[in-house]
C-alpha cells in the first residue's frame, strides 16, 4: 500500500493518501536535486514542485492533513521557532489540535495531562518528568512551545518508548526483554521494508558503537523507538473527533524520504499527512529535496544554544552510569577538549556523574576554570582536560 501526502489526496480528489539522529542527506534514491536558485530565509518550499509557498497558503496545506509532522534539529533554536509558529497558526485554525512529543515517554503521560491543564509548575514538572534524564536538551529551547500549550490547555501526548527500554534493546535485542518490558513498547515491528532498514543501516554506519550488539540490535533499538511512536499516534489518531489534528515534533532524521514514524504510523491507521522540515540556508543541496519532506521552511543558521560554557549536549544513560555526548559545538572548549559524541562523562575531577544535573554542578563556578572530564570512549578511558570558557 502506498501513503500520499494530504495534499496529493486532495488533488486526487477534486479531480475524480538510540536518540535520537537528525542529519541531512539525499533521497535514499541518490538522485540529485536541481537547487532552483534564489531561495531566502524564510521561504516555504513545496518540495515536489520548487515552488514557494507563503505562510497562509502552507498552512491551508497542513490544515487538510490530519497529521502534520514538524522536523527538528534538537539544538536548534530556529527549528524550534518554526515548529512554535506552525502551532500556534494551527491551533488558531483548529482548537481541538493535539499535541505528540517525541521528547516524553507514554509512560509520563500523567504528569503530561496535568501540565496542559496548568495544575503543576514549570519546576514541578521538569521534576517530575525527569526531564534531563529523558531528553538532557536544554528545556528552554522547548519553553516557549511549553507556555503556549499551558496557556492555550493544548493536549499533550507523549509517544516514544521508554529510554532504558530501548538501550537494553541495543545492547541485546528485543528477545532480551521481560514481559512486563515487552509489553510497554509496540506490539508490532514492521521489520521487512527494506528502504527503512536501508536508512537505518545509514544511521549505524555512522554512529559510534559504545553498547550496542550488532546491527541486529541496533535495527531492533530503532523499530522500538519509532514502532512504539507510531502505535501511540495511531491509537491517538482512532480516539480524535472528526475535525480532530495530531501536529507532532520529532527529529528530521525520524521522517526522512516518507519512511520512518509517518509510514509506521499509517501501517497502523491510513491518514492523510505532511510532513514540513526547517532546513538553514546554508544546506542549500536540502532546501528542494523530497527525500527531506513534503515541505521545507528555509531558516537562519542556527544560532549556538550554548554561548559560552561547556559546549556539548548530552544525556544520562538509563543506566545510571555517566551520560552520553549527543553532540558538541564546533568551536567550544568541548571540542577544543577533544570530546566526541558518543564519549560517556562518568566522572569530574573526582565527582561522579550520573546525569547532566550534576554535570552542571561539577563545572559551576569560576570561568577560566580547568577541570578533569574522565570520560570512556569505547573500550577505552581517558582524561580530558577542560578550561571553561566565560
Amino acid at each position: 500500500m502506498t501513503y500520499l501526502p494530504a495534499r496529493t489526496l486532495v488533488l486526487l480528489c477534486s479531480v475524480l493518501i538510540l536518540a535520537g539522529c537528525s542529519t541531512f542527506r539525499p533521497g535514499l534514491s541518490g538522485t540529485a536535486v536541481e537547487q532552483p536558485l534564489g531561495y531566502r530565509v524564510g521561504d516555504i518550499v513545496d518540495t515536489q514542485s520548487g515552488l514557494t509557498l507563503k505562510v497562509d497558503s502552507l498552512m491551508e496545506e497542513l490544515s487538510r492533513a490530519k497529521v502534520v509532522y514538524v522536523g527538528e534539529t534538537h539544538t536548534s533554536i530556529e527549528d524550534h521557532r518554526i515548529q512554535l509558529e506552525i502551532l500556534k497558526r494551527l491551533y488558531e485554525r483548529n482548537p481541538s489540535i493535539v499535541l505528540a512529543m517525541e521528547m516524553f515517554p507514554t509512560d509520563a503521560q500523567p504528569v503530561l495531562d496535568r501540565f496542559s491543564t496548568g495544575a503543576v509548575t514549570e519546576e514541578e514538572f521538569l521534576k517530575e518528568v525527569k526531564w534531563s534524564k529523558i531528553w538532557g536538551y536544554p528545556f528552554r529551547l522547548y519553553r516557549p512551545i511549553m507556555t503556549l500549550v499551558e496557556s492555550k490547555h493544548i493536549r499533550i501526548i507523549g509517544i516514544n518508548a521508554p529510554g532504558e527500554i530501548v538501550a537494553k534493546v541495543a545492547r541485546n535485542g528485543v528477545a532480551s526483554l521481560t514481559a512486563d518490558e515487552r509489553a510497554r513498547i509496540a506490539r508490532d515491528f514492521h521489520s521487512d521494508d527494506p528502504l527503512n532498514r536501508l536508512r537505518i543501516r545509514q544511521e549505524y554506519d555512522q554512529h559510534l558503537k559504545g553498547d550496542i550488539k550488532d546491527f541486529d540490535a541496533f535495527y531492533e533499538a530503532q523499530l522500538t523507538w519509532e514502532e512504539t511512536m507510531a502505535q501511540t499516534l495511531a491509537e491517538t489518531l482512532g480516539k480524535l473527533p472528526q475535525n480532530g489534528q495530531i501536529v507532532v515534533l520529532i527529529g528530521k532524521g525520524h521522517m526522512p524520504d516518507r519512511l520512518g514514524v509517518p509510514v509506521l504510523t499509517s501501517k497502523r491507521a491510513p491518514n492523510a499527512f505532511s510532513t514540513v522540515a526547517p532546513v538553514p540556508f546554508d544546506y542549500p543541496e536540502s532546501i528542494a529535496d523530497p527525500g527531506i519532506a513534503d515541505f521545507v521552511w528555509v531558516t537562519d543558521k542556527p544560532e549556538n544554544p550554548h554561548k559560552g560554557g561547556l559546549g556539548l549536549m548530552a544525556r544520562a544513560l538509563s543506566t545510571g552510569e555517566g551520560i552520553e555526548i549527543a553532540g558538541v559545538i564546533p568551536g567550544s572548549p568541548a571540542e577544543k577538549a577533544g570530546f566526541l559524541k558518543g564519549d560517556v562523562i562518568f566522572m569530574i575531577d573526582e565527582t561522579p556523574v550520573r546525569n547532566v544535573d550534576d554535570l552542571h554542578t561539577a563545572v559551576a563556578g569560576e570561568p577560566g576554570k580547568v577541570h578533569s572530564f574522565h570520560v570512556k570512549r569505547g573500550k577505552k578511558r581517558l582524561s580530558l582536560p577542560v578550561t571553561l570558557s566565560p
